[in-house]
C-alpha cells in the first residue's frame, strides 16, 4: 500500500469505530449508516490482511493490530487538522494565557506547553498559576487546566481526565532491599504528604491500618512532595500526569500496583463554542491529546539495580 492507494474513507470509518467501539454511533458521527461503516472496516481488514476488531457478544474491542493502527490513524488525522488551522499565520499570532496549578506547571504541562510553542512560534504563551480546587477562574485566562471543577459561567467546562494515585519514590531508596516488598512495608519508609493527598485513604483502600509509628514529612503542595521523593527522602502519593516523565527517565519508580482515584478530576475551562479563537482551539486539542491515558507500569522495586 502507498499514498496513491491509501483508503482514506475506510481509515476515517475505522478511526471513528475504534474511538467509540460501536458501529452505529460511528456511523452517526460520520453521517452514514451502520452498514456502511461495517463495509468500510471489513474492506480495510481484507486489504491489510489482519483483523482489527474482536466481535463477541454484540460488543467490539480492538485487536493488538487494531490498537496500533488506531494510534497511527488518530495521530495522522490530528496532524492534518493542525495543518488546516495553521494556514493563516495572522490568526495564530498574539498571546495565549494558560492557567494551571503549580504542580501541573512544573511536571507534565511544562513540557507540552513548550512543545506547543515550538510548533506554533507565533503564539506567545503566558502561564498563570491557579490553585487546586479554585472556584473562580479569572477572565484574562484564555484556557485553564483545573484540578477540581471550577464554578461554571458562560464558558465551556469539559472533563479532561481521572488519574489514579499510587506510591512512588527514588530507585535509590529501595535498591538495598533484598527481602521483598509488600504494600504493608511501605510504612517502613518516610511518608511524604501534601495538602491534596491522604495516605490514610490509600491504606484504607488496601485493607491496611496505617501504622501508629510512621515518619511523616508534610509539604505545602504536590510539587514540593514530588521533589522530595525524587531526591530519595521518602515515598509520595502522586498521579500519572505528575510522574510519567520522571518514571520514564528513571528518577522515580512506582512502588505498588495498587492505586486509588484522585479525590478530584481534571477539567478544562475554555471559551464557549463559537467564541474560541483559533489558537485556543488548537491548544485545547493539543492538551486533550497529551492527556490520553499513560499507564505507569509497576515493577518489583527490589529488582531495581543499586
Amino acid at each position: 500500500m502507498d499514498r496513491r492507494t491509501l483508503p482514506l474513507s475506510s481509515l476515517r470509518a475505522f478511526e471513528s469505530a475504534a474511538e467509540l467501539l460501536h458501529l452505529g454511533r460511528a456511523g452517526e458521527r460520520l453521517g452514514v449508516t451502520h452498514g456502511a461503516i461495517s463495509h468500510q472496516i471489513r474492506s480495510l481488514e481484507d486489504r491489510l490482511g489482519v483483523a482489527l476488531f474482536i466481535r463477541a457478544h454484540n460488543r467490539l474491542s480492538l485487536t493488538p493490530a487494531g490498537t496500533r493502527l488506531h494510534q497511527a490513524v488518530k495521530e495522522g488525522l490530528d496532524r492534518i487538522l493542525d495543518g488546516t488551522r495553521n494556514l493563516d499565520p495572522e490568526k495564530l499570532g498574539g498571546v495565549l494565557t494558560v492557567g494551571c496549578t503549580q504542580t501541573i506547571a512544573t511536571s507534565w504541562a511544562a513540557k507540552h506547553i513548550c512543545e506547543f510553542q515550538k510548533r506554533y512560534p507565533t503564539i506567545e504563551i503566558t502561564v498563570r498559576e491557579i490553585e487546586p480546587r479554585q472556584q473562580k477562574i479569572p477572565r484574562e485566562i484564555d484556557i485553564a487546566i483545573c484540578y477540581g471543577a471550577p464554578t461554571q459561567d458562560d464558558r465551556h467546562l469539559s472533563h479532561l481526565a481521572s488519574p489514579s494515585l499510587f506510591p512512588v519514590c527514588s530507585p535509590q531508596l529501595v535498591s538495598a532491599r533484598t527481602d521483598g516488598f509488600e504494600n504493608d512495608t511501605l510504612a517502613e519508609f518516610p511518608l511524604i504528604h501534601d495538602k491534596q493527598v491522604s495516605w490514610d485513604r490509600w491504606f484504607a483502600a488496601q485493607g491496611l491500618d496505617k501504622p501508629d509509628r510512621v515518619r511523616n514529612i508534610v509539604f505545602a503542595n504536590t510539587s514540593q512532595a514530588l521533589t522530595a521523593a525524587r531526591l530519595g527522602y521518602g515515598v509520595a502519593l502522586c498521579n500519572d500526569f505528575e510522574t510519567q516523565d520522571y518514571i520514564r527517565e528513571g528518577q522515580l519508580i512506582r512502588l505498588s500496583d495498587k492505586s486509588i482515584p484522585e479525590e478530584k478530576d481534571y477539567f478544562l475551562l475554555t471559551p464557549a463554542p463559537g467564541r474560541q479563537s483559533v489558537k485556543t482551539q488548537i491548544f485545547e486539542d493539543w492538551i486533550v491529546r497529551a492527556c490520553r491515558p499513560v499507564r505507569a507500569d509497576f515493577a518489583d522495586p527490589t529488582a531495581v539495580p543499586g
